[in-house]
């Protein structure tokens, strides 16, 4: 068994909304997607600007409008993991949304994974759980596709980590495990 206590922070909560909208493992396809339509864009009007004749006018004319899809394209692409963090950071700073944020008894056992704050109380039993994803500084064990109980690695102290990753390994099941990068 073991006990955590803590309270994640805006700034986890706006981590954990950027990993599950872009950077988590099963959302290549997604950034994938993204890149090639952008990168789309970029010919389709690269084609209409040269098929209709504008790039006959001047240079500095046409020096302008490869310069214009160009700098707007590297924006788009560059610019959607700062758009993801500011609607995450729109909903971490929202008033209704400060239960978020409450410290929180976290008691991991053969049982399943209990919560309880100032407000709720809540048990997951280990079924509940079908996914489990980690990053550098997080875990992420997700109970429906877009709910998950967020546990910063900072939290754990000298050998909880290593029982943490124990009742895992034993508990959570194979598909939660890993299953879900057999699907993707």
């Amino acid at each position: 068994m073991l006990n955590l206590q803590f309270a994640i922070t805006r700034e986890d909560y706006n981590n954990y909304y950027i990993f599950v909208t872009w950077d988590a493992p099963g959302k290549q396809r997604s950034r994938s997607r993204y890149y090639l339509r952008q990168m789309g864009t970029i010919i389709i009007f690269t084609a209409v600007f040269y098929f209709t004749g504008l790039f006959d006018r001047s240079s500095w004319f046409a020096f302008l409008v490869i310069s214009f899809i160009l700098l707007t394209s590297v924006l788009s692409i560059t610019g959607v993991r700062s758009s993801i963090r500011q609607q995450a950071e729109k909903i971490s700073n929202d008033p209704e949304n400060a239960a978020l944020f409450n410290t929180t008894n976290i008691i991991i056992s053969e049982t399943g994974i209990s919560l309880k704050d100032d407000f709720t109380a809540r048990l997951f039993q280990w079924p509940a759980f079908i996914k489990k994803q980690e990053n550098e500084a997080y875990y992420f064990l997700f109970y429906s596709s877009l709910e998950a109980i967020i546990i910063p690695k900072r939290v754990f102290k000298f050998d909880e980590h290593l029982i943490f990753q124990q009742l895992l390994s034993s508990y959570l099941s194979f598909d939660a495990e890993v299953g879900y990068l057999v699907k993707n």
